[in-house]
C-alpha cells in the first residue's frame, strides 16, 4: 500500500483503527509499522487454521514495539451461535475459542464478533435462537472476563437493536459490549440510528466506519454515500461517549477519502478527544 495524503490526514490516523485481514498483514506491514497504525486485525477461519503461535508471537511483538494498538474481528461467514442445528454450534463455538487463542497473544484491546442472526431465517424461532446464543455466549465472555479483553457483538443483518440488547442484558458483564457498524445500520437495519444509538449506547465500545446509499453494504468511503456521520457524533460528543473508531475501507484508494470526510463530519469531535482517547477502559 503506497500511503498518498497529506501529513495532515496522515496525522489523524491516530484517532483511528483500520482494519486489516490477517491474510493481507504481510503485504502491508511494513508501512503499518512504520507509520504506526492502529489495526483491527481481522482472522478468518482459514487463518486460525494455518497460523501458528511463532507467527502471532512474531506479529504481536513488532505491532507493540511499534506502538501500534491492536483490535481483532472475528471469522463470521456460516458461523451461528444461536442455531437451532447443535452441530452449528458446535463449530461455532470452537471458532470463536481459537479467535481468543489468538488474542492471547496480542491481548488487544476488544474482540469484536457478529451473532449470526439472519431474520429472514431466525425470526420464526427467536425465543430458542437466544436461548441457544446466551449458553454459546456465556463460556466466552467468562474466558473475556479472565483475560481482561472485552467482547463486542456487531450488528450485521438485525433490523434494530432489540436483540443485542436483550443478549447485553441477559450477561451484563463490563466484558460484553456493542459495536456499531453504521454501514450495516444505514444498509439493513428498519431502526434509525438514533434508536441503536438510545438502546444501546450505554454497551457502545466500538464503531465501524463506512459509507453506503442504504441499498447495500458497498463499504464507500465515509462521504461519498449518504450516512448522517454529523448527528453521530454530534450525538457522542453531547453524551460524553468514547468509543473506539475503526475506518473499514474495503480499497486502499478508500482510506485517504474516508479521513478526509471524517474530518469534515466529526472534526470537533475529534479536536475535543485526545488522539488515543477511543481505547476503552473497563
Amino acid at each position: 500500500m503506497k500511503m498518498r495524503m497529506s501529513e495532515r490526514l496522515l496525522r489523524m490516523l491516530e484517532f483511528f483503527h483500520v482494519n486489516m485481514p490477517w491474510q493481507h498483514m504481510p503485504r502491508h506491514f511494513e508501512m503499518i509499522v512504520s507509520r504506526r497504525m492502529n489495526v483491527e486485525i481481522g482472522f478468518d477461519a482459514a487463518s486460525l487454521d494455518r497460523v501458528t503461535r511463532s507467527e502471532l508471537r512474531t506479529v504481536a511483538g513488532r505491532l507493540d514495539a511499534a506502538g501500534c494498538r491492536t483490535t481483532i474481528h472475528g471469522p463470521f461467514w456460516d458461523l451461528n451461535p444461536g442455531s437451532i442445528d447443535p452441530l452449528i454450534r458446535q463449530v461455532s463455538r470452537c471458532r470463536f475459542q481459537q479467535l481468543f487463542d489468538a488474542a492471547g497473544v496480542f491481548e488487544p484491546l476488544q474482540v469484536v464478533v457478529h451473532t449470526g442472526f439472519d431474520p429472514r431465517h431466525h425470526s420464526g424461532h427467536r425465543e430458542a435462537w437466544l436461548a441457544n446464543s446466551l449458553a454459546s455466549w456465556e463460556p466466552l465472555v467468562e474466558r473475556a472476563e479472565k483475560m481482561r479483553i472485552p467482547l463486542l457483538l456487531e450488528n450485521v443483518w438485525e433490523h434494530g437493536p432489540d436483540l443485542h440488547r436483550t443478549l447485553l442484558d441477559k450477561i451484563s458483564s463490563p466484558f460484553f459490549g456493542f459495536c456499531l457498524d453504521v454501514g450495516h445500520q444505514h444498509s439493513f437495519s428498519s431502526s434509525p440510528l438514533s434508536s441503536w444509538l438510545e438502546s444501546l449506547s450505554g454497551y457502545l465500545r466500538e464503531i465501524h466506519l463506512h459509507d453506503n446509499d442504504g441499498r447495500g453494504d458497498s463499504h464507500l468511503p465515509v462521504g461519498r454515500g449518504n450516512i448522517d456521520f454529523e448527528s453521530l457524533f454530534e450525538y457522542l460528543g453531547k453524551n460524553k461517549i468514547r468509543p473506539l473508531l475503526t475506518l473499514e475501507p474495503h480499497r486502499e484508494e478508500h482510506l485517504a477519502e474516508s479521513l478526509a470526510g471524517l474530518e469534515k463530519a466529526a472534526g470537533n469531535y475529534l479536536t475535543d478527544h485526545p488522539a488515543g482517547a477511543g481505547s476503552v477502559a473497563f
